[in-house]
């Protein structure tokens, strides 16, 4: 439901999505207060979350021949479950955080790949790479699609310099 809170308004052929806004100064002052207050720790039971996708992931890339995970990998992930968890003032990293960044780095650990080793990493890791995955980002753009070819039909039937179309609930 959330998707439908969004007004796509098809303006001369520029499509203009409006957002609420946050003010400058107040993100400047959110970011501020996170940097200095918040400093998220991570339990020992989320590091064994990601040690086994670790083992995991280096099993299966030693059996596929692609490019090995490193530590380095690992740190990121760790690093970006803090950020993630300091984004939004948690004292500690929760098990959503972690699975946020297992997803990102997997994301871009995958696009790093062969086609054909990566098709397959895509595949396995598939339960890692749904988590929470943002949908709403498609609808938009089918929305936008559908309001352009609304007025790209109305241009054709009616004729003129058509600026906006409705488009009906019922539609």
């Amino acid at each position: 439901k959330q998707w439908y809170q969004r007004r796509v308004a098809i303006t001369a052929g520029e499509d203009q999505t409006q957002t609420d806004t946050v003010k400058q100064d107040l993100l400047k002052k959110y970011i501020m207060y996170a940097r200095t207050k918040i400093k998220p720790k991570l339990h020992y039971v989320d590091q064994d979350k990601i040690a086994s996708l670790y083992a995991e992931l280096r099993r299966e890339s030693m059996a596929t021949g692609s490019i090995p995970i490193t530590v380095r990998h690992i740190e990121s992930m760790i690093r970006l479950s803090e950020a993630h968890a300091k984004v939004h003032l948690r004292e500690y990293v929760r098990e959503d955080d972690i699975n946020i960044a297992i997803r990102i780095m997997l994301e871009s650990f995958i696009d790093t790949q062969k086609f054909s080793v990566m098709k397959n990493m895509k595949h396995t890791f598939s339960k890692y790479l749904s988590y929470k995955k943002d949908n709403n980002e498609l609808l938009l753009f089918i929305l936008k699609q559908l309001a352009k070819d609304q007025m790209v039909y109305s241009r054709s039937r009616h004729g003129g310099d058509i600026q906006t179309v409705e488009i009906s609930a019922e539609e």
